[in-house]
Formats: structure tokens, sequence, C-alpha cells
């Protein structure tokens, strides 16, 4: 199964996906921002004051880009390199120290919230993390580009290798949209402000001047006692991923769209067309224990590294549970190839009822002595990308959402389904099930190394194989029914503390 993630995700949900690159040069990512609310005075509504009350207050806060197109190039050379952010302001890079970043997810401390009494006494202060590619993104005027080139949020996986935050050119986008922490309501009076700042040092770096770099917000408190009960909380917005117990959430393939079976290339896929797929190291390493046994679970993610997406369709073969899978080659959106790559088989599993492609990847667990011990049950797959992992590769689609190749995994009734992996862009699933993850029950501790192949069969057409596997050392020890495992860091990154403070549990 998928993992879903809860914090800051990259939304994609049934999205199309773009297969040309997202972004001009980055040279014309000069610009900076500025602060604006179109709402500088607001009404906040507190609802049955008391213990049981409930705050209605929903500032609109946006940052605009300013001069052209505002940009943050982050990434990480290799897993032994710290994080490089840079910002071109004016035609200068400006360095982020990584300091100052809170991972892939942002930079730390980006505002301060201030709140002070009518007379001007401060009630509290708070700094807020801020990840520049949350919240909704509006054009300002009809003149702006039709659709933002970035996508929506920050990274999250561990391995990430690059990332693309901004606002476009005649763009906003919204800051702390997930809300306002209020301080003690007894406090605000009636007529409380809100100062929101951007942090000094971080101002500075993007050349913002002083004036513009506080919001001031005039607020107007009312007290009201009703019946109406508190507004049901929002889930926070998800990717393109599949919970367990869940049905698919990608949108079916139209099982009306009776499409002809391609005709094959009779010359090799076009080079500048090819993806690369490259397993990341695995993450996510915990255990569990069932009535059968003691089981490894762990997360695993594939990515195309490559200058084309990679582009799976399947064609039914009549009333069967099988489709002919065949891989298709673009060049922007120009369709140049076309090769038979295998099957898809329809999993009417309640957590799954759509067709997964075969031999996209498999997971082995090795011994110590170079013996396979264990290989997860998990042998197919419905691509799609879930994860960002290196939007600065120079064919990534920077934005999936704004293409016209849909990831649409099908349902019983479809016959004909596609599914695609951007480049830049990883599929990541989580081994938590007896068949998937790694029974361990009857395995002695000790060193184990857990194998990620990618397109073990060879069928899929890539830039090369040489980079298909991923090993990631794992130490298992514990006693029968309370089995643990760790994992030594890969470079510099100690993923699973990374995976387990945001909040995830395999």
């Amino acid at each position: 199964m998928r993992r879903v993630r809860t914090a800051l995700p990259v939304a994609l949900a049934a999205g199309a996906l773009a297969l040309a690159p997202g972004l001009p040069s980055a040279t014309a990512a000069t610009g900076s921002v500025r602060l604006f609310s179109p709402q500088p005075e607001l009404t906040m509504t507190i609802h049955n004051p008391g213990p049981d009350q409930w705050v209605d207050f929903n500032p609109s806060i946006y940052l605009k880009a300013v001069g052209a197109r505002f940009e943050i190039d982050v990434r990480r050379t290799s897993f032994s390199d710290p994080l490089h952010a840079v910002a071109t302001v004016g035609g200068t890079p400006r360095t982020i120290p990584e300091s100052m970043l809170d991972g892939w997810q942002g930079i730390q401390h980006a505002f301060v919230l201030t709140w002070r009494k009518a007379g001007g006494g401060r009630i509290s202060q708070t700094k807020v993390d801020w990840c520049p590619n949350e919240g909704q993104a509006s054009p300002l005027s009809p003149s702006a580009a039709s659709r933002t080139v970035f996508a929506w949020g920050c990274g999250f996986n561990p391995f990430t290798r690059s990332q693309r935050w901004g606002v476009d050119s005649g763009w906003a986008r919204q800051v702390l949209s997930y809300g306002i922490e209020t301080p003690d309501t007894s406090k605000l009076g009636n007529h409380p402000t809100l100062d929101v700042a951007m942090r000094k040092d971080l101002a500075t770096i993007l050349r913002i001047p002083a004036s513009d770099q506080v919001l001031h917000l005039k607020i107007t408190v009312e007290r009201v006692t009703d019946p109406v009960d508190p507004p049901t909380p929002e889930p926070t917005p998800g990717t393109a991923a599949h919970s367990a117990g869940s049905p698919d959430t990608i949108a079916p393939a139209s099982s009306e769209s009776r499409r002809a079976v391609p005709r094959v290339s009779t010359t090799a896929p076009p080079a500048d067309a090819l993806p690369d797929l490259i397993p990341l190291p695995s993450f996510g390493m915990s255990t569990h224990h069932e009535d059968t046994g003691d089981y490894l679970d762990f997360a695993a993610t594939v990515y195309n590294g490559g200058k084309g997406p990679l582009v799976a369709e399947g064609y039914r073969r009549g009333s069967e549970p099988v489709m002919d899978a065949y891989q298709r080659f673009y060049r922007g959106s120009t369709l140049v190839g076309t090769e038979k790559v295998g099957t898809m088989e329809y999993d009417s599993r309640p957590s799954h009822q759509h067709w997964h492609f075969e031999d996209f990847a498999t997971y082995d667990l090795w011994n110590a002595k170079g013996y396979r011990v264990r290989t997860s049950g998990k042998e197919a797959f419905c691509l799609a990308p879930t994860d960002a992992i290196d939007l600065l590769l120079p064919h990534a689609a920077v934005n999936p959402g704004n293409g016209d190749l849909a990831t649409a995994c099908g349902d019983l009734s479809s016959i004909w389904v596609r599914e695609v992996l951007a480049a830049g862009w990883g599929d990541t699933y989580t081994q938590e099930r007896a068949g998937q993850s790694m029974d361990i029950t009857t395995l002695p501790n000790g060193t184990y190394y857990l194998r990620i192949t990618a397109n073990p069969a060879g069928r899929l057409h890539e830039v090369s194989t040489s980079n298909n596997i991923s090993v990631r050392k794992v130490l298992i020890s514990g006693k029968a029914g309370a089995r643990t495992v760790s994992v030594p860091p890969v470079g510099v990154i100690d993923s699973e503390k990374i995976y387990f403070d945001q909040g995830e549990a395999p």
C-alpha cells in the first residue's frame, strides 16, 4: 500500500501530468516577494465564550511576487552533503543558510506573529515555520499566466534531492493557510491588532524593504451565544497516495473510452524520451507482531530521474482481468514511440480495487553472508507520483498537475488505463502487512540488508539499468514477540528521525 502523508504534502489529486519541463530558465527567477492582505480589517467571532468556546478567525495573508518570478532552489548534491538553498533576487544569487531551513519542509520561524491590545500592549508573540509552496496560489490579473508552475507543498521524503519553491510573476500565494493560533481570548478585548512580520534575516536575504516586512491587521472581536456546532476540521490535503482500508483515490480511467491496441514501434525508443528508474534507500523502519509472527515494516521509493515520463498503458483482453501493458514515450506532449512491456492485473482487494502494473520493483532481505532470506509479496503497482524527489532535474515536471496525461488506475469496468511517473517524481509504497512486510519470526538477530530493485525483469525501457538497486543496512534485535529494528544514517541523513518526527507511522 502507499503511505498517506499528513504534513506538507505535494498535492496531486488525480491530476494530469506535465510531460515537458515545467519552468523557464533559472535566470528568469529574479524577483522577490511582499506581504499583503485583501482584508486588513477583520472580524473574529468567539462562539459561546467559555470553556467550550470555538473561534472563527480566518485571515487572508498572501505573498506576491515582485519584479519577476520568485524562486528558491533547494538541493542536496549527495546524501553526505548539507542542504543548499539559493534565492536569486535582482539577478544576484543569495544563499539561505541551512540553519534557517526546516529540512525539506520550508523555512524555520519565517514569520513572527504578535498580538497586541488596542492600547498597544503585547498579548503574545509566536514564531511559525513557512513552506513557500503551501497555500492557495492565485493570479493577480488577467495578464498573469493561466497556471502556476510550482507544485503544492514542500518536500517530505528523507531522500529528496532537490526542490523548487516560489511564486510566479503576477501571482500570489496564501501563507499561514492552516490558520493562526489565537492567544487567550480573555485578553484580547474588543479591538486587538495582529502584526505578521517576516523574519528579519530572511527579509534581508530577499531584499525586502523594512516598510514591507510587517503586515498590520486590525481585528474586531464579536462574542456570540448560539447553538452552532464548531466546524468539522478538514483533513490536511493529501497526495494521490492510497491508504490501507480505503478505496483508490486516484481517478479511474473511463470504461467508456474504448481505445485500439497501440502499434508497437519498429525502432528503439528515442534516448531523449526515456525515463530512468532509481530506487532510493528504504526508510520508515519498524516492526510489528501478529498472531502469525513478527514482521519488518518499511517504506520504499522508486523515482524517475530520466529525460521523459514513465507512461504505462493497459489494454484489456476482452473480459479477462488482465491487460496487455505498453510503454509509451513522449517528447513534451508528442508521442514518439511504443513498446509492449508485460501485463497489468486487476487487484480486487478492498484496499486496492484497481489495475496493477507488474515488474516495477521488488523488495528482498539479504543476510550478512550474501544470501537472500526473505522476499516481499508486493509484486504489482499502481504507478503515481506521490513524492517530489528531484525537481531541479533538467527534464523534471515541476508541477505534474499542469499537463495532459493523467494517472488513472481504473476499476473493474475499465478496458484501458494509463499510469504515469513524471520525471523528477517518485512513487512510495509502505510494506506493513503480512505478505508485503518481511516475516522475521525465525530470523536470528543480526545484520541484514534490505534491497530494492527497480525494473527487475528489465522489461521497461530506461536510460540505464546500472542504478536500479539500492541497499539499506538493517539491524534486527529483540525477543520473539518484541523484535526491534534500527538502521544507521545514510551519509548525513537520519531518515528515521525525519520520518517519525513528521508524524508518520508505517
